[in-house]
C-alpha cells in the first residue's frame, strides 16, 4: 500500500475511532484502496481504530481475490459454521500482509475508494428506532437518498445482501450510494477521497443527532446506596457468578448517568428483552437482567447465569445498573456498550421507541466465530494474579508503585492508593494495562479516608482479594536528637496505617468467604536494626509481629498474611531521598555518591536490589503458588540478613 493512502487511512481511523459517540469497544471499520485499485488496506479484525498506525492494525488485501468470494455460490447453501469457516479462509488467502482481515472486507471491496463503517449513538437511535421513515425526513430533496438495508447477519451474508441492494440502487439512480444505513447495526460511508468520506460521515451523524435532540428526555439523578448495603450486594453477586460460572468475578454498580437513568425508566424492559446491535451482544450480552428490587436481584441473576453466554448487565429498578464480567477489561467494555445501548434506547424512545434484534439474530452473533475471536482479544493471558482485585497503599512512588505496577503486570486489577494524587495519576498511567489500574486517594492515618478508599475499590470491581501495605516513612535521627512528632508520625503511618488497611481488608474478605491474601512491606531493619533509625526499626519489627498474629487470627477464614523484608531499594524511592542519602553517608563516614555501592557491598550477591525484585516476591506470596504460606517473612535483600 502506498504511503499517502496509508496515511489517509490512519487519519480517518483515528478521527472516528477516538470518539465514543461513533465507536465503542474497538468496533467499526475503515478501508482505503490503492491508486491502481488492485489492493485495499482495511482495519484488522479486533484492532481499535484509534490505535491504528502506519505499521500495525491493518491488513492489505488483493481486491480481486476478495471479490471472487461472490462467485462461490455454494456458500449460500452451506451450514452456518461451515460457511463462516470457508469465508474466513477465503479472506485470509486474499491477504498480502500479516493480520486477520475484517469480516466486512468483502463489503468494503465493492464500494467506494475510502470506506468508513461505524456504530454512532445517534445513527443507531435511528436504525434501532424509527428507521427508514426517519431517514427520509432528514434527507434533503436535492441530494441522493441513502440506501436502507434491513437487518442481516453480518459478514458474508450482509456483504451479499448489500451488494445486491447497491446494484439495484445504481440501476435506479445511475450511481452507487455514498451512504448506507444498516438496520440495528450502523452506518457505512464511501467516497473517492478521505476528506469527503470523513465529512459525509460527520454530516449524517450530526443530522441524526439533531433529529433526536429536540425530543430527548432529561436524565434523572442516580440513586445512592449506603456503603454497607452496596458491599453486601456486590459480595453476593460476585459469589453467585463465581459459584455458577466457575471463574473470577468483577462487579460494579455503574456511576454512568445513562445507566443510572435507565433504571428509573420504562425503557429498561427493552434491554431486558434483547440486545440492540451485534456489538452490544458481544460485550454486554444478548439481554439484560431486570429486577424490581435489590432483594430480588441475586435470584434473578442466578437464573440468568445458567445461560451459555451470561448477561453482563443487571438493572435494578430505581437503583441502578450492575455490570458483571470475568475480567476487569471486559467489565469496562460491558459498561461502555451498556451505556451506549441505554443512550440509544433513550433517544429512540423520544421518537416512538427502540427495536431489539430477534432471538435468531442474537443466536447467530453468540455462535459466530468471528465475534468470539474479537471478544477473545480482551481475554487476560494466563498470569499468577489474573482475576484478582488488589489494593496497594503507598502506590504513588517507590516500592509501593513498583509493587502495584508489578501486580498489574501479573494480571491483577489494582487500586493504587496514596495521598500523592499527582503521583498516583502518573503511576496508573504507566501501568502495563491502565484499564486494570485505579487511582484512589488514601491517607493511611485517617480511618475515614481508609474506609472510603476501600469502598471505592469495591464499588469499582466488586470485592477485594489482595491487600499490600507499602506506605511508610523512615525519619533518620540519633536517639538524643529524635523529635517526638517525627516518632509519632512514623508510628501513625507505619503501624496505625497498616492496622487500618488490614482491618478493612479483613472485614471485606471475611464477608466474601473466599479467603484472600495480605502482604505487609516490612524491612531488613525489622530483623536487623540499623543505626540512628529508632522509629523505623521499631515499626518494621512491629509489623512482623502484627503479621504473625493476624495470620493466626485470619487463618480459619482462608486469609493468608505474610511480610516482605526488603533490603536497601534505593532507585525510585522516596525514603532514599537526597537528605536521607546524606544522612546515611554521614552515618557511615562516606561520600553521598558512595552510599549505593557501599550498601551493595554488604550483600552476599553484591547486587543492587530493584523494586521489580520486591514486586516479584510480593506477586509470589499473593498467588496460589503460596497457598500454604502464611505468617512468614520473605527477605529480599541480596543476602544481607540471614534469618535463622
Amino acid at each position: 500500500m502506498d504511503k499517502e493512502s496509508l496515511s489517509q487511512l490512519i487519519e480517518i481511523s483515528r478521527a472516528v475511532g477516538s470518539d465514543p459517540e461513533y465507536v465503542q469497544a474497538g468496533g467499526g471499520n475503515t478501508s482505503i484502496k490503492s491508486p491502481d485499485g488492485r489492493t485495499m488496506a482495511i482495519k484488522a479484525s479486533g484492532t481499535p481504530l484509534a490505535r491504528m498506525s502506519e505499521s500495525a492494525g491493518w491488513v492489505e488485501l488483493d481486491i480481486g481475490k476478495v471479490l471472487s468470494i461472490f462467485a462461490r455460490h455454494e456458500l449460500a447453501t452451506m451450514a452456518v459454521n461451515e460457511r463462516e469457516a470457508c469465508v474466513a479462509e477465503h479472506l485470509a488467502s486474499a491477504a498480502i500482509s500479516q493480520g486477520r482481515p475484517s469480516v466486512e472486507s468483502a463489503l468494503h471491496a465493492f464500494l467506494g475508494k475510502v470506506g468508513i463503517h461505524t456504530h454512532p449513538v445517534a445513527v443507531n437511535a435511528l436504525t434501532c428506532g424509527p428507521g427508514e421513515k426517519a431517514l427520509s425526513e432528514i434527507t434533503r430533496r436535492d441530494e441522493p437518498a441513502p440506501l436502507w438495508v434491513p437487518y442481516t447477519d453480518p459478514g458474508w451474508r450482509l456483504a451479499a445482501v448489500v451488494k445486491s441492494a447497491v446494484e439495484g440502487y445504481a440501476k435506479r439512480h445511475g450511481h452507487p450510494p455514498a451512504v448506507i444505513f444498516l438496520e440495528n447495526h450502523g452506518i457505512f460511508v464511501s467516497t473517492n477521497s478521505a476528506p469527503d468520506s470523513l465529512a459525509l460521515h460527520h454530516d449524517w451523524v450530526e443530522r441524526c443527532a439533531k433529529h433526536f435532540s429536540a425530543a430527548i428526555p432529561s436524565l434523572p439523578a442516580a440513586a445512592q446506596l449506603d456503603s454497607a448495603r452496596l458491599r453486601k450486594v456486590l459480595v453476593e453477586l460476585r459469589r453467585a457468578w463465581h459459584e455458577l460460572r466457575g471463574t473470577a468475578a468483577f462487579v460494579r454498580l455503574s456511576a454512568n448517568t445513562e445507566l443510572a437513568g435507565l433504571a428509573t425508566s420504562d425503557t429498561a424492559s427493552i434491554l431486558a428483552s434483547g440486545a440492540l446491535t451485534p456489538d452490544v451482544i458481544v460485550y454486554a450480552g444478548a439481554h439484560a437482567v431486570l429486577a424490581g428490587s435489590i432483594e430480588e436481584l441475586p435470584a434473578k441473576l442466578k437464573a440468568a447465569l445458567s445461560e451459555k453466554t451470561p448477561p453482563h448487565v443487571a438493572i435494578v429498578r430505581n437503583v441502578g445498573s450492575f455490570l458483571l464480567a470475568d475480567d476487569a477489561v471486559k467489565l469496562e467494555a460491558a459498561e461502555e456498550l451498556a451505556a451506549y445501548a441505554a443512550k440509544v434506547v433513550r433517544l429512540a424512545a423520544a421518537r416512538g421507541g427502540a427495536r431489539n434484534l430477534s432471538p435468531e439474530a442474537s443466536d447467530f452473533i453468540l455462535n459466530w466465530e468471528a465475534e468470539h475471536y474479537r471478544a477473545s482479544l480482551m481475554e487476560s493471558k494466563p498470569a499468577p494474579l489474573a482475576g484478582k482485585v488488589a489494593l496497594v497503599t503507598g502506590a504513588a512512588s517507590g516500592l509501593g508503585c513498583g509493587i502495584a505496577q508489578g501486580m498489574v503486570e501479573a494480571g491483577a486489577a489494582v487500586a493504587f492508593c496514596d495521598v500523592d494524587e499527582p503521583g498516583l495519576a502518573e503511576a496508573v498511567a504507566a501501568a502495563g494495562e491502565p484499564r486494570r489500574a485505579l487511582a484512589l486517594r488514601m491517607d493511611v492515618t485517617n480511618e475515614e479516608s481508609v474506609i472510603a478508599a476501600f469502598d471505592g475499590a469495591v464499588r469499582h470491581w466488586g470485592g477485594m482479594d489482595i491487600v499490600v501495605c507499602a506506605a511508610g516513612i523512615a525519619p533518620a535521627f540519633n536517639l538524643v536528637d529524635f523529635p517526638v512528632n517525627k516518632w509519632r508520625l512514623a508510628l501513625e503511618i507505619n503501624l496505625t496505617g497498616y492496622f487500618l488497611a488490614a482491618r478493612e481488608a479483613a472485614r471485606i474478605m471475611q464477608a466474601q468467604g473466599t479467603g484472600g491474601a495480605m502482604l505487609m512491606l516490612s524491612s531488613k531493619s525489622g530483623l536487623d536494626a540499623s543505626k540512628a533509625n529508632s522509629a523505623y526499626n521499631a515499626t518494621k519489627a512491629g509489623e512482623l509481629h502484627l503479621v504473625r498474629g493476624w495470620a493466626l487470627e485470619l487463618g480459619p477464614d482462608g486469609i493468608r498474611v505474610n511480610a516482605i523484608a526488603p533490603g536497601n531499594v534505593i532507585a525510585g524511592s522516596k525514603l532514599w531521598n537526597e537528605e536521607y542519602i546524606k544522612a546515611a553517608a554521614a552515618k557511615k563516614g562516606i561520600k553521598p555518591e558512595e552510599v549505593i555501592p557501599y550498601y551493595n557491598s554488604l550483600t552476599a550477591l553484591k547486587r543492587e536490589i530493584k523494586r521489580e525484585d520486591v514486586a516479584a516476591a510480593v506477586v509470589f506470596l499473593c498467588s496460589d503458588q503460596a497457598r500454604c504460606i502464611t505468617g512468614q517473612t520473605l527477605v529480599v535483600d541480596s543476602g544481607q540478613v540471614f534469618v535463622r
